[in-house]
Protein backbone atom coordinates (compact mmCIF):
# COMPACT_ATOMS: atom_id res chain seq x y z
CA UNK A 1 0.00 0.00 0.00
CA UNK A 2 1.38 3.51 -0.80
CA UNK A 3 1.82 6.32 1.69
CA UNK A 4 -1.36 8.79 0.92
CA UNK A 5 0.66 11.34 1.65
CA UNK A 6 3.60 9.67 -0.75
CA UNK A 7 0.90 9.92 -3.34
CA UNK A 8 -0.17 13.24 -2.84
CA UNK A 9 3.70 14.69 -3.09
CA UNK A 10 3.91 12.48 -6.08
CA UNK A 11 0.27 14.00 -7.71
CA UNK A 12 2.11 17.90 -6.97
CA UNK A 13 5.33 17.08 -8.75
CA UNK A 14 3.00 15.76 -11.59
CA UNK A 15 1.07 19.25 -11.76
CA UNK A 16 4.36 20.95 -11.61
CA UNK A 17 5.20 18.78 -14.97
CA UNK A 18 1.77 18.98 -16.33
CA UNK A 19 2.42 23.21 -15.80
CA UNK A 20 5.16 22.97 -17.82
CA UNK A 21 4.43 20.13 -20.45
CA UNK A 22 1.23 21.19 -21.46
CA UNK A 23 2.28 25.14 -22.53
CA UNK A 24 4.95 23.51 -24.33
CA UNK A 25 3.09 21.49 -26.41
CA UNK A 26 0.87 24.22 -27.49
CA UNK A 27 4.07 26.46 -28.73
CA UNK A 28 6.02 23.92 -30.23
CA UNK A 29 3.14 22.56 -31.90
CA UNK A 30 1.96 26.14 -33.23
CA UNK A 31 6.15 26.13 -33.84
CA UNK A 32 5.72 23.60 -36.25
CA UNK A 33 2.27 24.56 -37.86
CA UNK A 34 3.81 27.94 -38.98
CA UNK A 35 6.79 26.06 -40.61
CA UNK A 36 5.42 24.08 -42.55
CA UNK A 37 7.51 25.82 -45.24
CA UNK A 38 10.80 25.66 -43.71
CA UNK A 39 13.51 22.20 -44.38
CA UNK A 40 12.89 19.15 -43.41
CA UNK A 41 15.85 18.82 -41.06
CA UNK A 42 14.66 22.50 -39.23
CA UNK A 43 11.34 20.96 -38.31
CA UNK A 44 12.44 17.54 -36.91
CA UNK A 45 14.94 19.91 -35.21
CA UNK A 46 12.34 21.62 -33.18
CA UNK A 47 10.81 18.46 -32.12
CA UNK A 48 14.31 17.21 -31.17
CA UNK A 49 14.41 20.54 -28.62
CA UNK A 50 10.97 19.90 -27.40
CA UNK A 51 11.82 16.26 -26.78
CA UNK A 52 14.83 16.71 -24.94
CA UNK A 53 12.87 19.87 -22.51
CA UNK A 54 10.12 17.08 -21.98
CA UNK A 55 12.33 14.53 -21.04
CA UNK A 56 14.42 17.21 -18.96
CA UNK A 57 11.25 18.30 -16.77
CA UNK A 58 10.26 14.76 -16.68
CA UNK A 59 13.79 13.91 -15.03
CA UNK A 60 13.36 17.57 -12.88
CA UNK A 61 9.63 17.29 -11.47
CA UNK A 62 8.91 13.90 -11.24
CA UNK A 63 12.62 12.00 -10.80
CA UNK A 64 12.04 9.66 -14.03
CA UNK A 65 14.52 8.86 -16.50
CA UNK A 66 15.50 6.53 -18.70
CA UNK A 67 18.19 4.25 -20.19
CA UNK A 68 18.69 2.64 -23.95
CA UNK A 69 20.31 -0.66 -24.79
CA UNK A 70 20.31 -1.87 -28.19
CA UNK A 71 21.69 1.27 -29.86
CA UNK A 72 23.95 -0.82 -32.00
CA UNK A 73 21.42 -2.80 -33.30
CA UNK A 74 20.07 -0.02 -35.10
CA UNK A 75 20.82 -0.16 -39.07
CA UNK A 76 22.41 2.53 -41.59
CA UNK A 77 19.50 2.31 -43.77
CA UNK A 78 15.83 2.90 -43.82
CA UNK A 79 13.33 0.49 -41.64
CA UNK A 80 10.35 -0.27 -39.40
CA UNK A 81 10.09 0.97 -35.94
CA UNK A 82 7.71 -1.23 -34.00
CA UNK A 83 7.22 -0.74 -30.68
CA UNK A 84 5.27 -1.60 -27.58
CA UNK A 85 2.67 1.09 -26.65
CA UNK A 86 2.06 1.86 -23.35
CA UNK A 87 2.24 4.73 -22.18
CA UNK A 88 2.57 8.24 -23.19
CA UNK A 89 6.25 8.26 -22.82
CA UNK A 90 7.31 6.24 -25.63
CA UNK A 91 5.35 8.68 -28.34
CA UNK A 92 7.71 11.54 -27.15
CA UNK A 93 10.91 9.35 -26.38
CA UNK A 94 11.57 7.39 -29.03
CA UNK A 95 12.07 10.34 -31.89
CA UNK A 96 15.29 10.83 -29.80
CA UNK A 97 16.97 7.24 -30.55
CA UNK A 98 16.82 7.65 -34.51
CA UNK A 99 17.24 9.87 -37.43
CA UNK A 100 13.90 11.37 -38.75
CA UNK A 101 10.82 9.38 -38.12
CA UNK A 102 7.55 9.46 -40.74
CA UNK A 103 4.43 8.63 -37.88
CA UNK A 104 1.66 6.58 -38.89
CA UNK A 105 -1.54 8.30 -37.70
CA UNK A 106 -5.39 8.21 -37.73
CA UNK A 107 -6.44 10.68 -39.92
CA UNK A 108 -8.69 12.14 -37.54
CA UNK A 109 -5.67 12.70 -35.35
CA UNK A 110 -4.91 15.68 -37.87
CA UNK A 111 -7.68 17.52 -37.58
CA UNK A 112 -6.70 18.43 -34.12
CA UNK A 113 -5.99 22.51 -34.60
CA UNK A 114 -2.20 22.68 -33.59
CA UNK A 115 -1.82 19.45 -33.05
CA UNK A 116 -2.71 18.20 -36.20
CA UNK A 117 -1.43 20.79 -37.78
CA UNK A 118 1.62 20.31 -36.57
CA UNK A 119 1.74 16.11 -37.80
CA UNK A 120 0.80 17.33 -40.99
CA UNK A 121 4.12 19.76 -41.01
CA UNK A 122 6.27 16.09 -40.30
CA UNK A 123 4.69 14.88 -43.39
CA UNK A 124 2.75 11.99 -40.77
CA UNK A 125 1.51 9.04 -42.55
CA UNK A 126 -2.82 10.06 -41.98
CA UNK A 127 -4.61 6.94 -42.62
CA UNK A 128 -8.44 6.42 -42.89
CA UNK A 129 -8.39 2.51 -41.21
CA UNK A 130 -12.09 2.28 -42.02
CA UNK A 131 -11.33 1.91 -45.47
CA UNK A 132 -9.96 -1.54 -45.09
CA UNK A 133 -7.47 -2.34 -48.02
CA UNK A 134 -7.74 1.05 -49.25
CA UNK A 135 -5.73 2.46 -46.40
CA UNK A 136 -3.33 -0.98 -46.52
CA UNK A 137 -2.15 0.32 -49.97
CA UNK A 138 -1.75 3.62 -49.13
CA UNK A 139 0.52 2.78 -46.16
CA UNK A 140 2.42 0.63 -48.64
CA UNK A 141 2.75 3.39 -51.31
CA UNK A 142 3.29 6.42 -48.52
CA UNK A 143 5.71 4.02 -46.29
CA UNK A 144 7.94 3.01 -49.41
CA UNK A 145 8.30 6.66 -50.63
CA UNK A 146 9.64 7.98 -47.00
CA UNK A 147 12.04 4.90 -46.69
CA UNK A 148 13.28 5.27 -50.04
CA UNK A 149 14.13 9.28 -48.50
CA UNK A 150 16.35 7.56 -45.66
CA UNK A 151 13.45 8.32 -43.10
CA UNK A 152 12.01 5.68 -40.30
CA UNK A 153 8.62 4.36 -40.54
CA UNK A 154 6.97 4.17 -36.74
CA UNK A 155 4.27 1.95 -35.82
CA UNK A 156 2.32 0.86 -32.95
CA UNK A 157 1.40 -2.48 -34.01
CA UNK A 158 -0.57 -2.76 -30.77
CA UNK A 159 -2.77 0.15 -32.09
CA UNK A 160 -3.68 1.76 -28.85
CA UNK A 161 -2.17 2.05 -25.25
CA UNK A 162 -2.01 -1.11 -23.35
CA UNK A 163 -1.64 -1.63 -19.64
CA UNK A 164 1.35 -3.54 -18.24
CA UNK A 165 0.83 -6.77 -18.13
CA UNK A 166 -2.00 -6.77 -20.97
CA UNK A 167 -1.73 -8.90 -24.24
CA UNK A 168 -3.53 -7.31 -27.24
CA UNK A 169 -2.66 -9.23 -30.83
CA UNK A 170 -0.42 -7.18 -33.04
CA UNK A 171 -1.70 -5.78 -36.05
CA UNK A 172 -0.56 -6.83 -39.33
CA UNK A 173 -0.29 -3.10 -41.23
CA UNK A 174 3.64 -2.93 -40.76
CA UNK A 175 4.51 -6.38 -41.35
CA UNK A 176 2.72 -6.17 -44.82
CA UNK A 177 4.89 -2.90 -45.57
CA UNK A 178 7.97 -4.82 -44.54
CA UNK A 179 7.17 -8.20 -46.66
CA UNK A 180 6.00 -5.76 -50.01
CA UNK A 181 8.79 -3.24 -49.23
CA UNK A 182 11.94 -5.03 -48.19
CA UNK A 183 12.70 -2.92 -45.43
CA UNK A 184 13.86 -4.54 -41.99
CA UNK A 185 11.68 -4.14 -38.82
CA UNK A 186 13.73 -3.02 -35.18
CA UNK A 187 11.85 -3.96 -32.59
CA UNK A 188 11.54 -1.61 -29.55
CA UNK A 189 10.33 -3.03 -25.90
CA UNK A 190 10.02 -0.68 -22.88
CA UNK A 191 8.30 -0.63 -19.59
CA UNK A 192 7.32 2.89 -19.54
CA UNK A 193 3.82 2.12 -18.65
CA UNK A 194 4.85 0.95 -15.02
CA UNK A 195 6.19 4.55 -14.30
CA UNK A 196 4.18 6.88 -16.61
CA UNK A 197 0.63 4.39 -16.69
CA UNK A 198 -2.12 5.08 -18.83
CA UNK A 199 -4.90 8.23 -17.89
CA UNK A 200 -2.36 8.65 -15.26
CA UNK A 201 -1.63 11.88 -13.78
CA UNK A 202 0.47 10.96 -11.34
CA UNK A 203 4.36 9.99 -12.88
CA UNK A 204 6.39 8.15 -10.85
CA UNK A 205 10.12 8.19 -9.92
CA UNK A 206 12.51 5.90 -11.41
CA UNK A 207 14.00 4.57 -14.41
CA UNK A 208 12.44 3.44 -17.52
CA UNK A 209 14.40 0.94 -19.60
CA UNK A 210 14.24 0.60 -23.71
CA UNK A 211 15.36 -2.39 -25.57
CA UNK A 212 16.33 -1.78 -29.23
CA UNK A 213 16.34 -5.07 -30.84
CA UNK A 214 17.89 -6.66 -33.66
CA UNK A 215 16.60 -6.07 -37.23
CA UNK A 216 14.15 -8.60 -38.20
CA UNK A 217 14.59 -9.09 -41.92
CA UNK A 218 11.40 -9.71 -43.95
CA UNK A 219 13.19 -12.53 -46.36
CA UNK A 220 10.95 -15.06 -47.68
CA UNK A 221 8.49 -14.38 -44.58
CA UNK A 222 4.95 -14.23 -44.40
CA UNK A 223 3.62 -10.63 -42.61
CA UNK A 224 2.55 -13.68 -40.03
CA UNK A 225 5.48 -14.96 -39.81
CA UNK A 226 7.04 -11.03 -39.39
CA UNK A 227 4.63 -10.04 -37.14
CA UNK A 228 4.78 -13.12 -34.49
CA UNK A 229 8.46 -12.68 -34.37
CA UNK A 230 8.17 -9.26 -33.17
CA UNK A 231 5.37 -10.06 -30.84
CA UNK A 232 7.69 -12.97 -29.46
CA UNK A 233 10.55 -10.58 -29.34
CA UNK A 234 9.08 -7.41 -27.18
CA UNK A 235 6.79 -9.97 -24.99
CA UNK A 236 9.72 -11.57 -24.07
CA UNK A 237 11.87 -8.39 -23.56
CA UNK A 238 9.14 -6.36 -21.80
CA UNK A 239 8.83 -9.38 -19.35
CA UNK A 240 12.63 -9.24 -18.60
CA UNK A 241 12.65 -5.60 -18.25
CA UNK A 242 9.82 -4.99 -16.11
CA UNK A 243 9.63 -3.58 -12.48
CA UNK A 244 8.08 -5.90 -10.20
CA UNK A 245 7.94 -3.96 -7.20
CA UNK A 246 6.48 -0.93 -9.34
CA UNK A 247 3.80 -3.22 -10.82
CA UNK A 248 2.79 -3.36 -7.59
CA UNK A 249 2.85 0.66 -6.59
CA UNK A 250 0.42 1.00 -9.17
CA UNK A 251 -1.42 -2.28 -8.32
CA UNK A 252 -0.86 -4.32 -11.40
CA UNK A 253 0.52 -7.81 -8.91
CA UNK A 254 -0.64 -8.00 -5.80
CA UNK A 255 1.66 -6.86 -2.87
CA UNK A 256 2.14 -10.58 -2.00
CA UNK A 257 3.60 -11.32 -5.35
CA UNK A 258 7.20 -12.52 -5.99
CA UNK A 259 9.79 -10.15 -7.51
Amino acid sequence: MVNPLYRLWLAIRSTLFWTFFLPFVLLCATLLSLSFFTPLWFRMGLIKVWIVCSLASLHLFCGLKYTVEGKENIPENGFIVMSKHSSTWETIAIQLFFRPMVWVVKRELTWIPFFGWALKAVNAIALDRGTGRKAITQLIKESQRHMDQGRILMLFPEGTRVLPKQVKPFKLGGAIVSQRTGYAVVPIAHNAGEFWPRHSWIKWPGTIRVVIGPPIEPSDKKPEEIIAEVGDWISSECERISDKKQLQRIGVLPLSAQE
